[in-house]
């Protein structure tokens, strides 16, 4: 059932993670195609002449999804971690500056996540007496969650084993699922004890290992503070998640409503807080991305025609005519 959460803002991946959750569907039987079809990923997602950074969360969270039905959880276990411990993680290390203490490094690295994945919450806590590294995440009842988690906590245990060369072992692991049978599996945490059912997601950390410095090699020398886009409003997370479809044609509100799995009515009523209307919207969306086409003098109107859904030029000249005034050649013009 579509979700209809109190949080207005709609929840974001980076394309580059998309990517990188795509690309894992590579090995297996059969074409990726019909899977990557069904999560609604764009079909440009590899292509470089599209320039959009996010897509909705949900491509991701289907992928994931996909991906845990077609393998069994040792294969599941196997790819993941490779993946996670070869390309993934290295990248975020490679954005780290922080070296004086596990600490450092780990709050560091909550606050990148943030511009990856703007609907899950990481951080650093000391309670109960201890450290743990936890992660929030809603949707524990939704059919995606049992495999987003796992892949979560292999992600975690990871970066965990990376950023301590390999001197980290929890003694203590919350998980929200309601079954730790998969999880008890992981060559870290096979000596670890379980809590299910809990409200987080959350390792047990050494104090020792927390202060301790970190000399991972991949850590950068220079000091930097990656930006972080403003991702808690509506209508700019909206226009964010559904610029890389606007290639699909007019996009009718129905299949919007899909691909960020909300009630038609849900999205109609928060656009209508925002003052706008879904028809407009998407027509300023694509009248904005056709303009920035069409100062590439490379691109042939042709082309900018079919990339935005048109079936042939005329169509699109008679439509760019009525909202300009003038037809795609002249605007063109110009800027030569």
């Amino acid at each position: 059932m579509p979700s209809d959460s109190n949080n207005e803002a709609i929840p974001l991946i980076q394309r580059q993670d998309v990517v990188f959750f795509a690309s894992l569907l590579r090995g297996l039987d059969g074409s990726i195609y019909p899977m990557l079809q069904q999560a609604k990923v764009p079909v440009d997602l590899y292509s470089s002449e599209n320039s959009y950074d996010y897509l909705p969360e949900n491509t991701v969270k289907n992928l994931i999804q996909a991906l845990g039905e077609k393998l069994e959880h040792r294969e599941f276990i196997q790819l993941v971690s490779s993946a996670c411990k070869n390309i993934y993680i290295p990248g975020f290390i490679r954005r780290l500056t922080q070296r004086g203490s596990l600490r450092e490094a780990l709050d560091e690295f909550a606050e990148q996540l943030k511009s990856n994945l703007t609907h899950t919450k990481v951080y650093t806590q000391f309670t109960g007496g201890r450290w743990w590294l936890v992660r929030e995440k809603e949707g524990v009842d939704e059919a995606w969650f049992t495999h987003a988690e796992l892949f979560s906590v292999i992600f975690i245990c990871e970066l965990l084993s990376a950023l301590t060369a390999n001197k980290w072992r929890p003694k203590q692991v919350g998980i929200q699922s309601s079954d730790d049978a998969v999880f008890s599996t992981l060559p870290q945490l096979t000596r670890s004890q379980f809590f299910t059912n809990r409200p987080v997601t959350a390792f047990s950390i050494e104090t020792i290992l927390m202060a301790a410095p970190v000399s991972h090699p991949y850590i950068s020398t220079k000091d930097h503070v990656a930006a972080i886009p403003s991702l808690d409003c509506f209508l700019g997370t909206f226009k964010l998640a559904i610029q890389p479809y606007l290639s699909m044609g007019k996009l009718p509100i129905k299949t919007a409503a899909q691909i960020l799995h909300l009630n038609v009515r849900t999205l109609q009523r928060r656009l209508a807080k925002e003052n706008v209307q879904y028809g407009v919207i998407i027509e300023e969306m694509v009248l904005e991305q056709t303009l920035d086409l069409l100062k590439c003098p490379s691109l042939k109107i042709t082309s900018i025609a079919i990339r935005m859904g048109y079936s042939d030029s005329a169509h699109f000249t008679r439509a760019f005519k009525r909202q300009m005034n003038m037809t795609p050649t002249q605007y063109r013009r110009q800027f030569t």
